[in-house]
C-alpha cells in the first residue's frame, strides 16, 4: 500500500474527517484489519495567516510537504481547497507527486454527467483562477454566488466552521444560496471548503452535492490501494 502525506489543520476539524473517512474506505474495501497508511503534517494555520505574502504563505505548506516527503510519503495532498492557490510552489518543491483536489472534483462531476455547476467555497476559490481553472479546463462551466454571498459564505467559514461551530441559521442560509445556483442553471453544487460538509449534507437536501472532503478522501484511499 502506497502511504499518503496529507498537509492538514487548515482546520483541524476538516482534517479529522478527511483522516476518518480515507481509513474508512481502504478498511471497506479491504476488509480485515486493514487501515490506510497516512502520514499528517498538521500545520499551525495562524502560521499561514501570519504572512503577508504569497510566498510566505506558501512557504509553509512547502515546509510541510517536505516533511512528508523526508518521512516516506509517497504522494502528497493538501486537506483543503482555497491553498490549492499554492499547489504549482508545492509541486515544484518535493519530488513526489501532489493529488489536486479539484482534478478529484472534476472526475467524480465528469462521471454524475454534469457540465454545469455551481461552485461555493472561501472567496480565493470562487474568485481566483487557480481552481476554476481545472475544471473549466475539463470543459466544466462553473457559477459561483453574487458578491453578497460570496460575503457571506467567507464569513461563515471563518468565523463559524473554522470553529467547529454549526449555526443552523447558516445552514438554512446555504441551502439557499445552494438552490439560487440551481435557479441560475447549474446541475449541483461543488462544496468546495471542506468544510461546507459540516453545513450542507445530501440526506437533507435533493441538490446534487459535490463534497470535496468526501471526494478527495476517496480519491486519496485508492490512491494508497494502488500496487
Amino acid at each position: 500500500m502506497k502511504t499518503a502525506g496529507i498537509i492538514g489543520g487548515t482546520s483541524w476539524h476538516s482534517t479529522l474527517d478527511m483522516y476518518r473517512y480515507v481509513n474508512q474506505k481502504v478498511s471497506d474495501t479491504m476488509g480485515g484489519y486493514h487501515s490506510a497508511r497516512l502520514l499528517v503534517a498538521s500545520i499551525d494555520l495562524q502560521d499561514i495567516l501570519d504572512q503577508n505574502t504569497p510566498s510566505g504563505k506558501g512557504g509553509v505548506l512547502v515546509g510541510a510537504a517536505k516533511q512528508l516527503e523526508a518521512g516516506g510519503a509517497d504522494f502528497v495532498v493538501i486537506c483543503s481547497n482555497g491553498l490549492h492557490e499554492y499547489a504549482p510552489m508545492i509541486e515544484q518543491a518535493v519530488r513526489i507527486p501532489l493529488l489536486h483536489i479539484a482534478d478529484s472534483t472534476a472526475d467524480v462531476i465528469e462521471q454524475a454527467g454534469k457540465f454545469r455547476i455551481g461552485l461555493m467555497g472561501v472567496k480565493e476559490t470562487m474568485e481566483r483562477d487557480f481552481y476554476k481553472s481545472r475544471l473549466t479546463g475539463r470543459g466544466i462551466e462553473v457559477l459561483v454566488p453574487d458578491g453578497a454571498q460570496r460575503d457571506f459564505i467567507e464569513k461563515v467559514l471563518w468565523e463559524e466552521t473554522n470553529f467547529g461551530i454549526v449555526n443552523p441559521d447558516s445552514v438554512k442560509a446555504f441551502e439557499e444560496i445552494a438552490q439560487s445556483l440551481i435557479d441560475r442553471g447549474a446541475q449541483g453544487v461543488i462544496l468546495g471548503c471542506t468544510e461546507i460538509g459540516m453545513l450542507l449534507k445530501q440526506e437533507n437536501t435533493d441538490i446534487p452535492l459535490f463534497d470535496t472532503t468526501i471526494i478527495h478522501s476517496d480519491a486519496i484511499a485508492r490512491r494508497c490501494m494502488e500496487e
